[in-house]
């Protein structure tokens, strides 16, 4: 175990900062007494520090007993009356204390070792300043074990929907791809092996590759390649495509998987994929400062155009525009902009829009 987790470990114990707290007090009460008083002599502190057990057992008592029996259930007056009788026993046990100090001969605590009025209210005092002190920070260090369970309970729910999106990927991807197969095999086309082969590394790169919550840049892009392969197979001559990629290499940077998949997959489904006639597919992808810019244009069947807006990521609405864009995404769209808010939240943009015969997919990402 390393030293920084045994020191971790160390300090959320409670009886360490619980020691911390009195020590500090009663040095912060020592530099008082010496400051004000110039007391030097050893048994004056010796004898100040026999007066913490009775500031201890206050707070306890209002820590401990007090406030969850009480206060925290709302019986306002039931606390304060318990309080104001803790408050005036641990008063008088002071001035007792101080009393007994000053027969002994500390000139210091004979001046406060009579009960007057005075003395009492110097006493009363000091308590309430002890208890307001320790009890804001109990509320404090409550609040903040509260909002660190919360946090870690947002982060569980949000790994779980996460996991939940990106196995949603995994059947919607390989129906799509299988129904490619199934029409060569109907077709009787000799390029069904190598649809097999490419599908086959395909799985592989998703049951064994993708379960990270991050791969490798240029992992993905070979996957994207080999899923452009079987598209390519399957259109043949009807498909011109280009895939471009700048500021690369791309082994040191890192990016949440399947992600760009479904822009690219989308564009064959809703493009070529549900025309009868020639697509057009144009990809790029750029590094540029510690940003991923992504970007597809394809061709669309007119008949598919549909009346829309454009997403806008940031403020999470649609902002209407004199532009066309899919009114009802499908399921895997859907999917990748639920991850892309999860993963970045404000930190990414997405804009889709649909412009005559040409969609268009404009997505920028952060490399962390």
């Amino acid at each position: 175990m390393s030293h920084s987790n045994k020191y971790n470990q160390l300090v959320t114990k409670p009886w360490v900062y619980h020691s911390l707290f009195w020590l500090s007090y009663y040095i912060f009460g020592s530099l008082i007494s010496l400051s004000i008083h110039q007391i030097y002599d050893a048994r004056f502190y010796a004898e100040l520090l026999s007066l913490l057990p009775p500031d201890m057992l206050l707070v306890y008592i209002n820590l401990y007993l007090l406030v969850p029996l009480f206060l925290l259930k709302r019986k306002f007056t039931f606390y304060f009356a318990e309080l104001l009788l803790c408050l005036s026993a641990e008063s008088a046990l002071n001035i007792f204390l101080h009393h007994l100090y000053g027969l002994s001969g500390s000139a210091i605590f004979a001046a406060t070792g009579d009960l007057n009025g005075r003395n009492f209210a110097s006493q009363f005092l000091n308590g309430i300043y002890l208890l307001g002190l320790t009890t804001a920070l109990k509320f404090l260090k409550d609040w903040m074990l509260q909002e660190k369970k919360l946090r870690e309970k947002e982060q569980q729910q949000i790994a779980l929907e996460l996991n939940f999106l990106k196995s949603q990927v995994h059947p919607h991807f390989f129906f799509n791809t299988l129904n490619n197969l199934y029409s060569l095999t109907l077709q009787k086309s000799d390029l069904a092996p190598e649809v097999v082969l490419k599908l086959s590394d395909l799985m592989s790169y998703m049951l064994y590759e993708s379960v990270a919550a991050q791969v490798a840049l240029d992992k993905e892009i070979a996957n994207l390649e080999n899923y452009i392969s079987l598209e390519r197979l399957r259109f043949g001559c009807r498909l011109s495509l280009t895939f471009e990629k700048e500021g690369l290499p791309a082994d040191s940077i890192s990016i949440p998987p399947l992600i760009l998949l479904t822009f690219v997959e989308n564009s064959f489904k809703h493009g070529i994929g549900s025309s009868i006639g020639d697509g057009r597919i144009a990809i790029t992808l750029k590094i540029q400062q510690q940003e991923l810019l992504f970007t597809i244009d394809n061709s669309v069947d007119q008949d598919h155009i549909t009346t829309a807006g454009i997403r806008d990521p940031v403020n999470s609405i649609v902002r209407p525009v004199d532009r066309r864009a899919p009114a009802n995404p499908g399921i895997g769209l859907k999917n990748v902009i639920r991850r892309l808010d999860l993963l970045y939240g404000p930190r990414y943009r997405l804009d889709l829009a649909e412009m005559g015969d040409n969609f268009h997919v404009t997505l920028k990402m952060p490399l962390a």
